[in-house]
């Protein structure tokens, strides 16, 4: 198994291995045994996946965030944009020019 590979299973399996296909278990393990890249893959998958778990439920997105979005990607106005200060950007540390 690559390194290619094993992000790919990763991205669709998750960072607990026993939820992985069988086949691909024993070639993820070796690939662990000898590859710090992909046990920082596996180290990086389960914190997330942690951080995720430990999030308020009912935490929601902006109403308005697709729009913010849309607009910083492709400065277009839309009408919940218009009502945005110049200093309410959706990403703070992000304002520059594209």
């Amino acid at each position: 198994m690559t390194e290619d590979e094993f992000r790919e299973l990763l991205d669709r399996h998750g960072g607990d291995l026993e939820r992985w296909p069988r086949v691909t278990l024993r070639e993820a393990r070796r690939l662990l045994a000898q590859s710090v890249a992909a046990q920082s893959m596996l180290d990086e998958m389960v914190a997330v996946e942690l951080a995720l778990a430990e999030t308020d439920g009912d935490a929601t997105p902006p109403a308005d965030l697709a729009d913010r979005i849309f607009e910083r990607a492709f400065g277009t106005r839309t009408a919940s944009s218009d009502a945005l200060a110049p200093d309410a950007a959706p990403f703070p540390g992000l304002n520059r020019p594209v």
